[in-house]
């Protein structure tokens, strides 16, 4: 009997044939080799702010619009104004923050971003072409800023000049144009007009033009200069329309008609901030500080606001020559009927993550940490805002830097208004009028609580970054009431920041100035007698580094220090309280290299734990450090090189136990992983195990899942022998190899999984097929 009907006939026999269908198939068929085998290990997800529209381009043929942003591209259906598609740098873009976007005479979208990158997008055939070329170029300046098409070119203005590509085969035509006349070499240009086989190029240093038929480009001589005021300086865009070219720069709106250079006929405009021209048929739309103009080309001067004031970054219109308007943060405007409306995709408020929590629930809070961003919440599938435009009980700042959630309860710090607390659907802002909370030194208004915590008796502590009453440490104890707690000399004028709780109610609180180090602090269960406190300090130079970042309580009770140096650990913060004169020195975490334990040197800016105790380190430029239970043992690193990792400057960490998924926050988004660190089911239902069949030797562990906390595992033989047998990590799944106690690669065949809690009492049961190759 062949190996192929073998396979088929266990499949029947033990009820694994609706397991992976796609698996089972690939199973069967002969010579599959694992590497072929679509296995995804680390499942990514990234997540922006696609609302900064700063480019739009029509499709040529069908009536959508490719939008490009800060934090991605997404296409529009103009007629029903549906988002279509969204796309990050896991969709096919090389970098997100885009800057150009533009649509060629073969319908393929050019996108252009801030490091050089150039994506060419087929939407219709779902193909993508690279061009590296200028990310990989030793220019200091890479940004893409324009593209525009001429005959079977494209010219691409940048930041140091302007380069020539083909349409037909993606290569570079001629050196870059450094040179444009007599302006300076190099100089940004950042948008490109064509009138009459003639170039025009605004430029950060006026205007320069030059012919491009028989003329050789790279020649200055060849290219004529405008730099007078208002164009001798930050022309930020040019159009062609009715014989003419329009230029704008940041202080004025001209156009030249071949015969000489005159000033926009409207005094209105004129001397204006222009940051977009566009033509469409008889009329020139542009929009002048934050007004949105047309005007026809039989009377210029005559022009007319298109819809109110707003933040607008840049003009376009569609197929039929309706305008589209990227908007600052909202996306795009259409007209539709007479009917205006932004569009944009749900996603994040801001690109910037400051601060991630995550409940138990499993929905994820974010401190925005910018003065306008608020904070956000999202439950898997949709993102919501909380600021105070739309919230207003959210108080008087949307500035938040460190949010909670804990208990049901969302505790979210405003800094300058403020906490904030949600609960029960009940929004209650507590600042310096309505309850006893200190101002700032110089401010008495101004609220900046920090850090914030929850002991095991559901009392929320807050520290403050600055008081104005000495008392930087504050319990809530009532409605509106908080306890404060004077500093005491050893940081009676310290900057509190973020804050973690022990298992002995201990506060270990980051301080990052006059001192800086961190400084831990007991009640001893009685907040209204300050008698019987108990606190200490370790200093920075006690740990020889020159800044704590951020300080995290284990699951083994110990106590984590990220520093500018590594990071150190506090196995007994006990013997701090008991002893606070003699408090257990803080020892450097080392990572096993080798036969050697190497110091960890990175500047670590934040530390996690998830359910496995396991930890998560976000540096300062290196990406994220996943490490063992006692950190000396690296079980991955990601960063930009390695990973979709949209950053690696790490801002905040938070894993998520009910789904496995780990989230990085950083200054350019939400990047997420799935992992294994998945919360324990409270009873065995049934052993799932993937892949299955399983192909040994392969490039990945298989995955038992639906385990309770502490399982011990048994992979047994139909005839009844104990192949292996292992315990898991802790949480709700646990892999093996597919080797036996020997360390031999199993044999082909069906086995029974079985699992036991710690004393026996809970049983598990699964199935796997193996297929040794």
């Amino acid at each position: 009997m062949t190996a192929q009907k073998k396979i088929v006939i266990w499949l029947f026999l033990f009820g694994l044939n609706g397991l992976l269908l796609e698996q089972n198939v690939l199973a069967v068929l002969p010579d599959v080799s694992p590497e072929l085998i679509p296995v995804n290990v680390n499942r990514w997800e990234s997540f922006t702010d696609l609302k900064n529209v700063v480019s739009v381009s029509p499709d040529r043929i069908s009536n959508i619009a490719y939008c490009a942003s800060g934090g991605g591209l997404f296409i529009v259906d103009l007629s029903s104004g549906a988002i279509l598609k969204k796309y990050t740098n896991l969709d096919g873009l090389i970098n997100i923050n885009l800057t150009a976007v533009y649509v060629d005479s073969y319908n393929r979208a050019w996108i252009g971003a801030s490091d050089g990158s150039i994506c060419i997008m087929d939407y219709a055939a779902g193909t993508w072409k690279y061009i590296y070329d200028i990310k990989n170029s030793g220019e200091n300046n890479k940004i893409i800023n324009s593209f525009i098409q001429y005959g079977q070119n494209i010219f691409v203005s940048t930041g140091y000049g302007i380069q020539k590509i083909s349409v037909l085969n993606y290569t570079f035509i001629d050196a870059p144009y450094y040179q444009l006349g007599t302006l300076n070499s190099k100089t940004k240009v950042n948008s490109l007009a064509i009138l009459d086989d003639v170039l025009y190029a605004a430029t950060a240093s006026g205007i320069a033009y030059a012919g491009l038929i028989n003329v050789n480009l790279n020649n200055p001589a060849s290219w004529a200069n405008y730099i007078h005021s208002p164009m001798a300086a930050n022309v930020k865009t040019a159009e062609s329309f009715d014989g003419k070219v329009f230029f704008g720069s940041e202080s004025g709106f001209i156009y030249y008609d071949k015969a000489g250079w005159i000033s926009y006929p409207n005094g209105n405009v004129s001397s204006a901030s222009i940051k977009s021209i566009k033509s469409a048929g008889t009329r020139l739309y542009f929009i002048a500080s934050s007004k949105i103009y047309s005007a026809p080309k039989e009377n210029l001067s005559d022009i007319t606001q298109y819809y109110i004031d707003g933040s607008y970054n840049t003009i376009t219109t569609d197929i039929n020559l309706n305008p589209i308007i990227g908007v600052s943060e909202n996306g795009i405007l259409l007209n539709r009927s007479g009917n205006f409306s932004t569009v944009y995709p749900n996603c994040p408020f801001r690109n910037v993550f400051d601060f991630l929590s995550i409940g138990t629930d499993g929905v994820l809070w974010s401190a925005g940490g910018q003065s306008d961003a608020g904070f956000y919440r999202f439950d898997g599938n949709v993102w919501d805002t909380y600021t105070n435009a739309t919230y207003p009980d959210i108080g008087g700042s949307n500035l938040f830097r460190k949010i909670y959630s804990t208990g049901g309860v969302i505790w979210a710090l405003g800094f300058g208004g403020g906490p904030v607390r949600l609960q029960n659907g009940v929004i209650k802002n507590f600042n310096t009028t309505n309850s006893n909370l200190p101002g700032s030194v110089g401010y008495p208004t101004y609220c900046t609580p920090f850090g914030g915590a929850v002991d095991n008796n559901g009392i929320f502590w807050c520290s403050f970054f600055s008081s104005n009453n000495s008392s930087s440490l504050y319990a809530h104890t009532g409605d509106s009431l908080w306890t404060p707690f004077a500093n005491p000399g050893i940081i009676l004028n310290a900057s509190l920041q973020q804050i973690a709780i022990d298992n002995y109610s201990t506060k270990w609180i980051v301080s990052n100035q006059n001192p800086g180090g961190v400084y831990f602090f007991n009640e001893n269960g009685t907040i209204g007698n300050p008698a019987d406190d108990v606190y200490g300090f370790y200093n920075t130079g006690e740990m020889t580094v020159d800044a704590v970042n951020f300080i995290m309580v284990d699951r083994n009770n110990e106590i984590w220090i990220a520093t500018n140096n590594g990071v150190f650990i506090i196995s007994n913060p006990l013997a701090a309280i008991q002893n606070p004169n003699n408090k257990p020195t803080p020892q450097k975490m080392g990572i096993i290299s080798g036969n050697l334990k190497v110091p960890f040197t990175e500047n670590c800016r934040t530390i996690t734990v998830d359910i496995l105790n396991q930890k998560w380190i976000g540096t300062e430029s290196n990406g994220v450090f996943h490490l063992s239970e006692d950190g000396s043992t690296l079980i991955e690193q990601f960063n930009t090189s390695n990973s979709p990792l949209l950053s690696n400057q790490i801002n905040s960490i938070a894993v998520n136990g009910i789904t496995g998924k780990a989230y990085f926050g950083t200054t350019f988004g939400l990047s997420a992983v799935q992992t294994d660190a998945v919360n324990p089911v409270e009873e065995f239902d049934k052993i799932i195990c993937s892949p299955n069949p399983y192909l040994v030797p392969s490039p990945v562990n298989l995955k038992i899942d639906g385990l309770v906390e502490g399982s011990a595992i048994k992979i047994i033989s139909l005839s009844g022998e104990i192949i292996a047998e292992f315990n898991s990590p802790g949480g709700r799944i646990a892999t093996w190899n597919g080797q036996d106690k020997k360390g031999r690669q199993v044999s082909s065949g069906i086995y029974i999984i079985v699992a036991f809690n710690k004393d026996g009492s809970k049983v598990g049961k699964g199935k796997l097929a193996v297929i040794k190759k």
